[in-house]
């Protein structure tokens, strides 16, 4: 046997054999530029960018919720006789669209992102669902200041907060919050 045909661990190998770490490298630089593989397209979405997606989400899911519960009272003190709920659909006229408007424009602005657009609007994305965001909090909270008329004047009714207006709120403050965060990402 001659030195330079013995391998690692005093191994012997043929001439046409190659030492296990040349063989298992190139294995590997084979697999690695021989197949490519498919970038995940929402990795491109920076983390502001990434908050405002999913609580957009999060809104236009909510707008299905319950925002106000309408208890009505009958003629008898105390005693209920039926009980109502409404989401934002039902119960409000002019937030609706408004955040219909808010959720369209954000999930455009992450979608310009993921398909890696090259077009550059006027107006930064971030910096208009910021806006939107906070103008869609605004109103959400002007909703809970002073609820919707949902009864009657002949009949006694109380309106009720649900829960769903309150998480819609917080899905708002998220889009906004995801907006100015991706306006310092870009250093807008």
């Amino acid at each position: 046997m001659t030195p330079g045909a013995a391998g690692k661990g005093g191994r012997s190998r043929s001439k046409g054999e190659q030492p296990a770490e040349a063989g298992s490298g190139g294995e590997r630089r084979s697999a690695k530029g021989g197949s490519k593989t498919r970038s995940n397209p929402l990795g491109r979405l920076r983390t502001g960018e990434a908050i405002y997606l999913a609580a957009a989400i999060l809104l236009f899911v909510l707008m299905f919720f319950d925002w106000y519960g309408v208890t009505w009272k009958g003629n008898t003190e105390g005693i209920v006789t039926a009980v109502a709920g409404g989401d934002a659909w039902q119960t409000l006229e002019v937030l609706p669209p408004f955040l219909m408007l808010t959720i369209a424009v954000t999930v455009g602005a992450a979608l310009l992102r993921v398909s890696g657009s090259d077009w550059k609007p006027a107006i930064p994305p971030a910096a208009a669902v910021c806006a939107l965001g906070l103008l869609a909090a605004l109103g959400i909270l002007g909703r809970l200041v002073s609820p919707p008329d949902l009864g009657g004047e002949v009949i006694a009714y109380s309106v009720d907060l649900e829960l769903g207006i309150f998480l819609a709120l917080a899905a708002a403050l998220g889009i906004a919050y995801g907006g100015w965060r991706a306006m310092a990402d870009e250093g807008t």
